[in-house]
């Protein structure tokens, strides 16, 4: 039943969005005559501009520089423009005046690297791109791990197929759609042997500043050293990509990065973590100089955002004697088993198969932890589990099979997901404590509450956009911009754009 049940859902859901999406038939012109304003299944009320013309440029002959920087939690933005308000303003605060911000920006499940990257490019959420990281196959019976699969269609892949010009700086899911040696079709990698580069240590020799370098080198048409070879890129790309891991790594704190140390402390994550953004901020500074030297600034339109936060976990410091410092698994186990004596939980490894005493089956990565039951839950008896979970306090969320659906989400067999409260974490190693870590698999803020700007030409002066927003939202947004079509996105085009 639970399966019918599911795959019911699932045909309504793709029902919907087929009815949504205005698809033509064979032979019919792909760009409507007039203006439309299509819904989106996955937020109520959620709609299109409705200038937006599909496949029709909303910024006439646009140039668009799309920069992620992966980790970029919106509470680390906070704090640091509250500590830097008695110094000269960073680059990002100076930016607001110049663009749209956004207050409101969500990442959509699930909340780690390379999948939430992909429903960025997609436009899109995981019941599209159908890529989730890691779950689990009832029919297999076992937990299958995930790489760069993306069954949609992306900026990357519909700029190769209209052979619009695109470059990629270091954005890995572009990686095997372009040419190390095509200007037209470009992916740089760093280059270590860049003097201003090598001057900052060998420990940083591909950071943010490393890539920054190439960027710049990029947009402003210099000959540049990747893969061995100098190319240069003498025509301004109207798509280019640029990715830096520098946030996320510092966030985890599993250990030194980027010639930063290994904090003993969450104020001391934080303070790492604020030392690399005024670092990147200042090289962002830089880099939208060298575009304005060169005379291309006015061209470009600029979006910056992030696939996810950063949610702490484990101890703020040796010292604190909270009872978070230690997996909470053992505990959801006994809450379980509570509810249902026949429920036995084991959170199974990628490309493990359960244990044959298992009924419940748990896919993780520290945080969030998905359940897959071999008996057949109804949605009334999951929100009973929920309401009886939600008691638990190391427990701070909970989504049901339905809920999951309608936000989105690719459920595959996945009945469930519990989000541990602040603090805590679901790990199969019970007895290690650990200290001021952090990870972004969690609905929580920290996590779920995410940095996002977008400026430059055709887009909007000074505004905050404070209403509901999801990071996938740039990706068609960016795709409007130069008018490439993604047919099966199901986010929404930003009403960001300046219009008499």
């Amino acid at each position: 039943m639970k399966k019918l049940f599911t795959l019911c859902l699932l045909f309504a859901t793709a029902f919907l969005m087929i009815g949504c999406k205005n698809v033509p038939t064979e032979g019919e012109d792909t760009v409507p005559s007039q203006p439309i304003e299509t819904e989106v299944p996955v937020e109520t009320g959620r709609k299109n501009p409705s200038y937006y013309v599909p496949g029709v440029p909303l910024v006439d002959d646009a140039y668009v520089v799309y920069m992620n920087w992966d980790g970029f939690a919106y509470y680390y933005y906070d704090e640091l423009i509250k500590r830097t308000i008695d110094e000269n303003a960073p680059t990002l605060k100076m930016l607001l005046s110049e663009g749209v911000f956004f207050e409101n920006l969500r990442t959509a499940l699930p909340s780690i690297t390379t999948s939430a990257q992909n429903l960025i490019i997609s436009g899109a959420t995981s019941s599209v791109v159908k890529n989730v990281y890691r779950y689990y196959d009832a029919k297999s019976n076992k937990v299958i791990q995930q790489a760069r699969e993306n069954a949609a269609e992306t900026i990357v892949t519909a700029s190769v197929k209209t052979n619009t010009s695109i470059v990629s700086v270091h954005h890995f899911l572009a990686e095997a759609h372009l040419s190390t040696t095509n200007p037209n079709q470009l992916y740089v990698y760093s280059d270590k042997t860049n003097p201003l580069v090598v001057a900052r240590g060998s420990e940083r020799l591909q950071d943010h500043f490393s890539r920054t370098e190439q960027l710049i080198k990029v947009i402003t048409g210099q000959p540049l050293k990747t893969s061995g070879q100098t190319i240069t890129v003498n025509e301004l790309p109207r798509l280019t990509l640029f990715y830096a891991d520098d946030l996320d790594a510092l966030g985890h704190n599993f250990q030194s990065y980027y010639g930063y140390p290994h904090a003993q402390s969450e104020e001391g994550r934080m303070n790492n973590i604020i030392a690399l953004l005024k670092d990147m901020d200042q090289k962002l500074g830089d880099f939208l100089q060298k575009a304005k030297d060169a005379g291309v600034y006015d061209k470009l339109t600029f979006f910056l955002t992030t696939d996810h936060g950063m949610a702490p976990y484990g101890l703020k410091d040796i010292n604190d004697d909270g009872d978070y410092g230690v997996s909470k698994l053992g505990d959801l186990k006994s809450a379980l088993k509570r509810f249902d004596s026949t429920f036995n939980l084991e959170l199974v490894p990628a490309d493990a198969s359960p244990k044959a005493a298992t009924t419940v089956v748990g896919v993780g990565a520290n945080l969030n932890i998905q359940l897959s039951f071999k008996k057949d839950m109804s949605e009334e008896e999951l929100q009973e589990l929920k309401l009886e979970l939600l008691k638990e306090h190391y427990v701070g969320m909970v989504h049901t099979r339905q809920e999951l659906i309608e936000v989105g989400y690719d459920i595959r067999d996945t009945d469930m997901i519990v989000t541990p409260a602040e603090r805590y974490f679901f790990s199969n190693n019970m007895f290690a404590t650990l200290v001021a870590r952090g990870q972004h698999d969690s609905s929580l803020d920290t996590a779920d509450h995410v940095y996002g700007l977008i400026w430059g030409k055709g887009i909007k002066k000074g505004m905050v956009y404070s209403d509901l927003a999801y990071n996938y939202d740039f990706g068609l947004t960016i795709a409007a911009t130069l008018g490439l079509m993604l047919p099966e996105a199901n986010g929404i085009v930003l009403d960001i754009f300046e219009r008499d």
